[in-house]
């Protein structure tokens, strides 16, 4: 680990594991309660905050110079960035949002793919299937409501749900990070195609920070075997 990495660490590292989870559940009640009272500019803080604090978990419960542990903190950082990207209004910001969550996805994708994700998918297809059909029904279904956002939805939404089923060969806590995300961001693509409901906002959130915080500790609980091999 190099030595800004190493520095950057030493100060994270005083901070408890759960207090930093802590930090997440404070944070995703604010948001909550800012979305609730209609306070967007508190959403600047409280939304990056969720990725945040799970960055600081995974840096503080993990050894140093783990490979993949690294290259989920990149994606966690995507998030983050994408996180902000959404509190813009406008389509090029919600584009810029999709590539970034795009770019997490991958990492994300190849992260659980290096942990062994693969191998036990060989033995489970039908799930891999399962989100493949439904990538392509609701494609189908909110195609017409997205106007100029289709084409870049659908890109977007078969790595979303490459991620899904990959994460499924990791274990239930993992597989259900995986699944929420679909759930959140299949309520966020419905209100962008005109299929909003009440709550959809605290839903995509709830659902969205659950998710997060699934993959992370997941993920953390498989990378400790690796600590002898890295």
């Amino acid at each position: 680990m190099n030595p800004p990495l190493l520095l950057i660490r030493s100060v994270l590292v005083r901070v408890p594991a759960r207090v930093w989870l802590w930090a997440f559940l404070v944070a995703i009640l604010g948001d909550l309660a800012a979305i609730a009272a209609g306070v967007d500019e508190a959403r600047w803080v409280t939304k990056p905050a969720l990725t945040i604090a799970l960055l600081g978990y995974l840096v503080v419960s993990v050894s140093p110079g783990l490979k993949q542990a690294r290259w989920f903190g990149v994606g966690l950082l995507f998030a983050c960035a994408a996180d902000i990207a959404l509190l813009v209004e406008g389509t090029p910001a919600f584009l810029t949002g999709m590539a970034l969550f795009g770019v997490m996805q991958v990492v994300y994708t190849g992260v659980f793919a290096k942990l062994g994700a693969l191998a036990e998918l060989r033995r489970r297809w039908a799930v891999p299937a399962c989100y493949l059909a439904f990538w392509l029904g609701a494609n189908i279904i909110l195609w017409p409501g997205l106007g100029a956002l289709a084409a870049p939805v659908a890109v977007y939404s078969l790595l979303l749900v490459t991620m899904g089923a990959v994460a499924s060969g990791l274990g239930r806590v993992v597989g259900i990070g995986g699944l929420l995300f679909v759930v959140s961001d299949l309520i966020l693509g419905m209100g962008v195609a005109g299929y909003d409901f009440p709550g959809s906002h605290f839903a995509v959130m709830s659902t969205y920070a659950a998710a997060q915080l699934l993959l992370t500790v997941g993920t953390v609980r498989l990378l400790g075997p690796l600590k002898v091999r890295a």
